[in-house]
């Protein structure tokens, strides 16, 4: 007879309700993937324009603009980019409609942000535009939270509009922290049903507290409060979206009797390229600081893919490519992670725990590290099935091998 008969029943039962608390890593529970996140405004006019014409021509031009620009994921913004006029909302509210309902997006992420709870605009935007074009969103973007519950109040009022309507879409939430009340209350929110990401909103938070936004040194001055959400987020399977660069890269003028292609082409040049001094100093001085603004764009991307952010704000066109790049690893850098992956996959069914890669000792903790580069590298499509299948194991196998530890099965 075992004599640890008992023992190993007791154990059975303590696995059994423990294993009912699954690991949670980030986006486990988001239903969609991005890794920028752009501002549209939803409302455009000329001063003196007529808002049934002109605005509403300018305002859906410029929300067009979303269908065709290259971004995973876009919002259009009836809070801080739209005048805060109630008649000017009542106008941004209709036009968000009819851009939602006219306009293909592809594949992008559709979402749009409304004004906060607290505020006389939230009761129509929320109707009006979930009711109008529900089913053509997958989220939206929450303004100047404080509590928890206000979220939770949310969640309930947006599925029972698209109760109403017969809709069967799931709308998710991103939920801004944009005060220490509500940087409090991360945890809760995170921890919401239909709360898909926490956004750092840096400006605000600044404001809140007291504290200061700099171009250079943001990223560091907050860096308790940045990087604690991608942790509090990621406890809940939920994504953490990193705030914005607010360098923009603005475009210098174009020259007095230059073309407009010639202006297009130079746009391209670098500051210190000889050909770019034929276009004047002001010229060539707009091109520095633009950028200047990319580089800081880049710079604040990298440390938010290193912080475990999912995905970052962007509010210029041009920002688009340096931030997707954090997230999109070259083939090199992917097929360097798969590799050594499959490796270590192959030396954990041979006998051994870890394997050498280079100066680092590459055991579990390390290979899950690189497996979020190959699960990056085959999103961007720098690598493809057919490099997976190359090492001779499949998605599944390679994932639990390196990641996966709840109810762990032997590969064989």
């Amino acid at each position: 007879m075992d004599k640890f008969e008992s023992l190993r029943q007791d154990i059975a039962q303590i696995q059994s309700r423990h294993r009912g608390r699954a690991e949670m890593m980030r986006g486990m529970k988001v239903p969609y993937y991005r890794r920028g996140e752009m501002s549209i405004p939803a409302f455009k006019m000329k001063p003196g324009g007529n808002v049934e014409t002109d605005g509403r021509a300018q305002s859906l031009k410029l929300m067009g603009k979303a269908a065709v620009f290259p971004i995973d994921f876009f919002f259009y913004d009836l809070e801080d980019a739209a005048p805060d006029n109630a008649d000017y909302k009542v106008w941004s509210r209709k036009f968000i409609v009819e851009a939602l309902t006219t306009n293909d997006y592809g594949d992008r992420v559709v979402a749009f942000r409304p004004n906060n709870i607290r505020t006389a605009y939230f009761e129509q935007d929320v109707i009006e535009v979930v009711s109008g074009a529900g089913h053509r969103l997958n989220a939206m973007v929450i303004p100047k939270t404080e509590y928890a519950e206000e979220v939770q109040d949310i969640v309930n009022i947006v599925r029972q509009v698209q109760r109403i309507q017969g809709n069967d879409n799931d709308i998710q939430l991103e939920v801004l922290i944009e005060s220490p009340r509500a940087f409090m209350e991360a945890e809760k929110i995170a921890a919401i049903d239909g709360v898909s990401a926490l956004i750092f909103g840096a400006w605000d938070f600044a404001r809140t507290i007291g504290g200061k936004v700099t171009a250079d040194g943001w990223i560091y001055d907050q860096g308790t409060a940045r990087q604690l959400l991608p942790i509090i987020a990621g406890a809940h399977g939920k994504d953490a979206v990193d705030a914005v660069t607010g360098t923009l890269p603005i475009r210098p003028k174009m020259p007095e009797g230059v073309s407009v292609e010639e202006y297009k082409a130079a746009l391209n040049l670098s500051a210190d390229d000889p050909a770019a001094a034929k276009f004047g100093e002001a010229f060539v001085d707009g091109l520095r600081k633009k950028e200047r603004a990319l580089g800081l764009a880049r710079r604040d991307a990298e440390s938010s893919r290193a912080c475990g952010y999912a995905a970052k704000w962007i509010l210029h066109p041009d920002q688009i490519e340096p931030i997707h790049a954090a997230w999109s690893p070259a083939r090199e850098e992917a097929m360097a992670a798969l590799t050594l992956t499959a490796d270590y996959a192959r030396a954990a069914m041979s006998g051994s725990g870890a394997e050498v890669d280079n100066d680092r000792l590459a055991d579990k903790a390390v290979i899950g590290t690189d497996w979020w580069v190959v699960r990056a590298g085959l999103r961007a499509g720098t690598i493809t099935g057919e490099d997976v299948a190359a090492t001779g194991f499949t998605m599944d196998e390679l994932e639990r091998t390196c990641v996966t530890h709840d109810e762990h099965s032997q590969l064989g």
